[in-house]
């Protein structure tokens, strides 16, 4: 395990004990990378719809996309914990960034089409409820109690961040890219926590199994 911290450690202990233990640092990335991949998508969406409806329908498009966007968030929920038990933590959040890629790709690819795209709304609510329940809770068994307040308030930290520095940069990019690239650049920025969940386990690392 990472090095432990005595309790009411502030947010520098709590990121010497994640620095210290992979299953800690995974779990993080799940949790800000999904959240960056949402916002960035989510964000923008009802820019996107007002390209191409008229001003009286888009208010009640946007309810409807993001009222979909917001079950595939939270409606599968206890689902997604029940498959985290099933088949492990790390199996869970791949699976959470393959929905987060293929929402990317159906509502990037979507046109004016608005059925498309808000099965990729859905989609990628599905896919952050993958990293997040999954990388939630791989971070909480991963780090002892006495320090678990303050890792949790860390990665609320850092997912925050996350959110807010996606959410600015992705005014930008459809502003003056479109949304297709949004949706293209919030793929790729899944590739650095891809390549941290495939990372060969130590052998008895904690954290690890389902």
């Amino acid at each position: 395990r990472g090095r432990a911290a005595p309790r009411g450690a502030g947010m520098r202990a709590a990121w010497s004990v994640v620095r210290g233990q992979p299953a800690a640092r995974l779990g993080i990335a799940a949790v800000a990378v999904g959240h960056l991949v949402m916002v960035a998508v989510m964000a923008m969406t009802p820019v996107r719809l007002g390209e191409s409806h008229a001003d009286a329908d888009v208010l009640r498009l946007v309810g409807i996309v993001l009222s979909l966007h917001i079950a595939g968030m939270y409606a599968f929920s206890p689902v997604v914990g029940w498959l985290t038990d099933r088949l492990g933590r790390r199996a869970v959040i791949l699976g959470g960034v393959g929905l987060l890629l293929t929402a990317c790709a159906v509502a990037g690819t979507a046109g004016h089409h608005t059925p498309r795209l808000s099965v990729g709304l859905v989609l990628l609510g599905l896919g952050w409820s993958g990293t997040m329940v999954a990388g939630s809770t791989l971070l909480s068994e991963s780090v002892p109690a006495d320090v678990r307040p303050s890792v949790q308030g860390l990665s609320d930290l850092i997912m925050g961040l996350a959110g807010a520095g996606a959410a600015v940069v992705s005014g930008f990019v459809m502003q003056f890219a479109g949304y297709p690239v949004l949706t293209l650049l919030a793929a790729v920025a899944t590739a650095p926590l891809v390549a941290l969940a495939l990372r060969p386990v130590p052998t008895g690392a904690p954290g690890e199994e389902g």
